[in-house]
C-alpha cells in the first residue's frame, strides 16, 4: 500500500522545512517509520525534529 505523509523538519536556526513524500509500506506504522529513516539519511535529521501532520492511504487503481 502507498501513504501519503505531510509534515516539517528542523534544518537548523529557526528555519522549518516542508515535506510531502509518498512510501510503500504494509500500514502507517512502517510508513512513519520508513519517513524517519529516508529523512534521517538524506538530511542528517534526528527523528525529534520531524513532525508528521497527516498520514494518508492513497489509492491503488489496479
Amino acid at each position: 500500500m502507498n501513504y501519503e505523509i505531510k509534515g516539517t523538519f528542523n534544518m537548523g536556526l529557526n528555519r522549518n522545512q516542508k515535506f510531502k513524500k509518498e512510501v510503500e509500506a504494509e500500514n502507517d506504522e512502517y510508513a512513519r517509520e520508513k519517513i524517519y529513516s529516508i529523512l534521517g539519511s538524506k538530511h542528517g535529521v534526528k527523528r525529534s525534529k520531524i513532525q508528521i501532520n497527516s498520514i494518508e492511504k492513497l489509492e491503488t487503481n489496479k
